[in-house]
């Protein structure tokens, strides 16, 4: 699956604290089925940071691209040098059956050069033949790092490796 960038943070999926009481403005839960709603939010802290608006909306028209195969609105949303290596063919290929969902901006961080790092959570669901190597299952809760740069800022080149996934 080739729509992840690079990094990961621990944090929980479910966004319960451990005693089972939802934190303010907790993300939703996971669905019990699906990958949940295509619409991208994002948390209270998030939102506080200066660049919170644009990153919400790329990251939402880069989900818009991925959900609906638009391989011209996912090479505008990533860096140059992101689409110059997932050339059309192998970004659908990449995307396969996949579906995204619950997806959240969990944070806003700077990066060095000016950028931005969001860290976003979302659920996805594809064949299991369409999923990563070591991941080939139905439905896949993911946390990742997004470096972004520029204006508006756009989804840079990442190490894929170093995101996080598990089955849900």
């Amino acid at each position: 699956m080739a729509l992840v960038a690079v990094g990961g943070t621990a944090w929980t999926a479910s966004g319960t604290s451990p005693d089972g009481v939802a934190p303010t403005a907790a993300p939703p839960s996971v669905p019990p089925n699906g990958a949940g709603e295509g619409v991208v939010t994002i948390s209270d802290g998030a939102a506080e940071h200066p660049a919170a608006q644009l990153v919400l909306e790329q990251v939402q028209r880069y989900f818009n691209a991925i959900n609906g195969r638009d391989y011209a609105t996912w090479a505008r949303v990533v860096s140059p040098e992101r689409a110059e290596r997932q050339p059309r063919e192998a970004w659908l290929d990449g995307v396969g059956t996949t579906i995204d969902g619950t997806i959240r901006v969990d944070r806003i961080d700077p990066a060095p050069g000016h950028g931005v790092q969001a860290l976003v959570r979302f659920v996805s669901v594809q064949n299991p033949e369409d999923g990563p190597p070591g991941l080939q299952v139905g439905r896949i809760c993911w946390q990742a790092t997004y470096p972004m740069a520029g204006s508006p800022p756009r989804i840079l080149v990442g190490d894929a490796g170093s995101v996080l996934g598990a089955p849900c």
